[in-house]
């Protein structure tokens, strides 16, 4: 089987639509939507409500036609949904700093613990339990919102468990923040030995190794 082609219009498309997905899980992946976080080169990638319904359909919350249906409840000049973008970012904000404490193994903030808490229990407010197949016992529930027609939640919502989820049953010991100078990106470590060091071996970590590589040349230069 042959690869397809490379999208041409895709550069075009905005950071949010081609983020690399490389948490290891959904709220993770959201969590990654800032780069360089404290940083001269800093940059949010959700800085508009379509941002968000972008990378929700990048990582596969939302299809075409429910994004769609969400871009036009949400944008506009008189917007149904006019909150998105500021969940959106309350919630990312409150996973970052959660993930990045347990990755450094200090307490995570008190607030945000109760802000996570707070926009899950409004999220599963807005959820239906519904068997996964028509066979419950063989593939179990989930929870689910609506998609006709979509609302705030649709986005929110699976991103909010996916995160309490990871933090109530995951193994925290492979949640890890990139050691890339002012990256801030989290990542769940599925490598054998827990060694993993970088977001992207390919960015932070070649980043790390020409400047190891300058900084050894210099001082080579310098004796």
């Amino acid at each position: 089987m042959t690869n397809s082609a490379p999208d041409p219009n895709a550069e075009a498309l905005p950071r949010a639509a081609r983020l690399p997905l490389i948490g290891g899980a959904l709220a993770f992946d959201f969590a990654n939507t800032a780069s360089g976080r404290g940083g001269p080169e800093a940059r949010d990638h959700l800085t508009a409500p379509d941002h968000v319904l972008l990378w929700a359909e990048h990582a596969g919350i939302l299809d075409a036609s429910a994004a769609a249906a969400l871009r036009a409840r949400a944008i506009g000049p008189t917007p149904e949904i006019p909150d998105l973008l500021d969940r959106a970012l309350e919630l990312r904000e409150c996973v970052h700093a959660i993930a990045s404490a347990v990755a450094a193994h200090t307490p995570p903030d008190a607030d945000a613990l109760t802000r996570l808490s707070t926009l899950t229990a409004t999220a599963l407010a807005a959820a239906t339990l519904a068997a996964t197949t028509l066979a419950p016992q063989d593939g179990g529930f989930r929870w689910s919102w609506p998609t006709d027609p979509p609302g705030l939640w649709t986005v929110l919502g699976p991103i909010a468990l996916s995160a309490v989820g990871l933090l109530r049953d995951g193994d925290l010991h492979r949640l890890k923040q990139c050691h890339g100078e002012h990256c801030g990106w989290i990542f769940f470590d599925t490598s054998k030995n827990n060694s993993r060091r970088w977001c992207e071996m390919s960015v932070c970590g070649n980043r790390a190794k020409q400047k190891t590589f300058a900084k050894t040349a210099k001082r080579r230069a310098s004796d």
